[in-house]
């Protein structure tokens, strides 16, 4: 009790900068790093996102892990926020294996338990994977993929979404991909039938064989659930969906702008969902990543543009390094280590790790489209310098198109001024913030109401009211390509703008790994919510050395003396999860606007359970639902600080 009047009494401090006139960022403690006290900590390696859903029906989220090439872990919430791998128990071996991406709770079948969608790749995007559907028995999970009709071996898929696309009352299936490099068009939507699923993407005509992730919103204002899809290339960057109408029908909403992940709330209570994008820029040739202090990794890829060119990096440390050399790309022109040349003698490790001394001399002259080689030398006081080419015959045929070496380099003191040579760029970018005006008009606000006063390379976002104040707050997980920065977050004041706290309350990030994803329940029921943060990110460019050190940070939500409700519902003639239900909530005079979005954005799955923070109401005057069915039911309730389960009416 006495951490929890403390951590009141800092709260309330923090509000009160909120006050007009205040410029500076807040200095609030609001989350502390769990990970150890709930049981989390034991993994390190790639991650791909987590699925939060309450499998086992008592009440409390549990979690599961896809861990991508690793074999993945389902933990049971114990109570108290502390957790039990219990991966034998519910999976056979087979299970856990494979190139695991995205993954989802629903109930498919409406039988009252969450079933478990898994998706994977496709032998890199030129052979064949199954795709697995979990159905749960109450004490097992058992894979029903190929009977059930989602099994879709071929496609290169990413993140799944549940949603109902024709109105039946049974959840459809969206398996969102990207396209693969031979002729193949695997199907994107699944739609339930009487038995099983059959594919039917005229249900969701993409136009575009990259579609990684979709999410719902509600932009157009009928109280209908639309769908926003991430599109990759073809100068498409985005699509969204109206589904009142069947097939769905596109609606321009929005411009062509690139996100990594979105987030759909009401920002302001009007009633109106609004949309917030989270962004970042491409690194360029040279990319970095910083673990530690004395810690660098480094991505140095060679193309057509850049293979007559000097590309590498620079450093400042003091005495000898320990370095590692990896090829990203495949193929018989990597490095290895008769290709790197240490000072001017060029001498050979033995091994592509290696340590090094200041004695080594200067840095021998490297011949940019020459043969692959990686070129490291010693220029006093204290500065190194690494290059890196490839052949130009091989990469002008196009074999590989890209050569990319990852270069690790660990000091033995704080490794400092580090410098590109070829081209880098700042991976920060400005979040968006689309507002929603009415009748489908957005207006880009993201400026205005303060989000970027502090730029952040926006890898993954979720949004949820954690101080309970009754205006929902912005969480960012920072990442570059091959590199954990620091996170953000971003609080509401209730005036329209977002204020910065200062080492994200708590959760700031940083250290090994790659930013991947960031997801929001609450792990204890106490009515906060808490964040989970996974940071082996391991697509594309971030796989091998900057992945290695990922893993997982459960930060728990501190708290304050504000009220809150939550919400589960149950479908009749919708769907049993409610997935496409709008709710609204009035406590004290003030309404909040929910969409039943299923949890799922993009590498991860939220608790579904909707959350309201009430301030210091202690009453709520009107719930009101609007199912997917299309029926509408109100309630009043008197007690707060619960669970409240929604039956929809027969």
């Amino acid at each position: 009790m006495a951490q929890r009047r403390f951590v009141a009494i800092i709260t309330a401090l923090a509000l009160l900068a909120l006050l007009p006139g205040c410029g500076r960022e807040i200095d609030a403690t609001m989350f502390r790093d769990d990970t150890q006290g709930a049981g989390l900590a034991g993994y390190v390696g790639m991650t791909h996102g987590a699925a939060w859903g309450d499998f086992d029906g008592d009440g409390l989220p549990d979690l599961y892990l896809t861990n991508h090439l690793n074999d993945a872990t389902l933990f049971r919430n114990l109570g108290g926020g502390k957790f039990a791998d219990v991966t034998a128990q519910f999976l056979r071996p087979e299970d856990l294996k494979g190139d695991k991406h995205g993954a989802s709770w629903a109930d498919f079948d409406n039988d009252g338990r969450l079933d478990l969608v898994q998706l994977t790749g496709a032998a890199r995007g030129l052979g064949a994977e199954a795709k697995r559907l979990f159905h749960n028995l109450g004490e097992r999970l058992v894979d029903v993929a190929e009977p059930m009709g989602v099994f879709n071996p071929y496609a290169r898929t990413r993140m799944p979404l549940w949603v109902d696309l024709d109105g039946d009352g049974k959840l459809d299936l969206f398996e969102g991909a990207e396209g693969r490099f031979d002729d193949r068009a695997p199907p994107f939507t699944f739609l339930q039938g009487a038995s099983g699923f059959i594919a039917a993407d005229t249900a969701l005509p993409l136009g575009s064989r990259s579609v990684p992730f979709c999410l719902l919103a509600e932009l157009t204002g009928d109280d209908k659930v639309d769908i926003l899809c991430r599109l990759v290339g073809a100068g498409t960057a985005l699509k969204a969906f109206d589904l009142s109408k069947s097939p769905a029908a596109a609606v321009d909403l929005l411009p062509q702008t690139g996100f990594e992940d979105a987030a759909a709330a009401d920002f302001d209570n009007d009633g109106r969902i609004d949309l917030l994008m989270a962004r970042k820029n491409a690194p360029g040739s040279v990319a970095f990543g910083r673990p530690s202090a004395r810690q660098l990794v480094a991505s140095v890829a060679i193309d057509r543009r850049n293979v007559a060119q000097v590309v590498g990096f620079s450093f400042r440390a003091a005495g000898a390094l320990r370095v590692q050399v990896a090829n990203v790309t495949a193929g018989g022109d990597g490095v290895t280590a008769a290709r790197i040349h240490l000072g001017t003698k060029r001498t050979h490790p033995a091994a592509e790790t290696f340590d090094v001394g200041p004695d080594i001399g200067t840095i021998a002259a490297a011949t940019p489209g020459g043969e692959a080689g990686v070129f490291i030398g010693f220029t006093a006081p204290d500065r190194w310098d690494v290059r890196v080419t490839a052949p130009s015959p091989a990469i002008g045929a196009g074999r590989p198109k890209v050569q990319e070496q990852q270069i690790m380099v660990t000091a033995a003191g704080d490794l400092s001024e580090v410098k590109a040579v070829g081209d880098h760029q700042a991976e920060e970018a400005p979040l968006r913030l689309f507002m929603n005006q009415g009748g489908g008009k957005l207006a880009e606000e993201g400026e205005k109401r303060g989000l970027n006063k502090r730029l952040v390379a926006g890898m993954n976002v979720v949004v949820a009211d954690f101080d309970n104040d009754m205006n929902v707050d912005i969480f960012v997980l920072g990442s570059g390509d091959i590199g954990k920065n620091e996170n953000l977050l971003l609080l509401n004041d209730g005036r329209g703008k977002f204020r910065v706290v200062k080492g994200a309350g708590g959760a700031p990030g940083g250290g090994g790994g790659v930013g991947d994803s960031v997801t929001t329940a609450d792990v204890d029921g106490d009515g906060f919510i808490d964040l989970l943060t996974a940071s082996g990110g391991s697509m594309g460019r971030s796989l091998g050395l900057p992945s290695d050190r990922g893993g997982y940070r459960l930060y728990r939500n501190l708290g304050n003396g504000n009220h809150w409700l939550a919400i589960d519902l149950e479908g009749n003639r919708s769907n049993r999860d409610g997935i496409g239900a709008i709710v609204r909530v009035t406590a004290g005079g003030v309404t909040q606007t929910r969409l039943q979005d299923g949890g799922v954005h993009h590498r991860g799955q939220n608790h579904a359970r909707l959350h309201f923070g009430l301030a210091k109401n202690k009453q709520v005057e009107k719930i009101s639902v609007r199912w997917p069915s299309g029926a509408v039911q109100e309630i009043r309730l008197s007690e707060v600080d619960r669970v409240l389960r929604i039956k929809e009416q027969p």
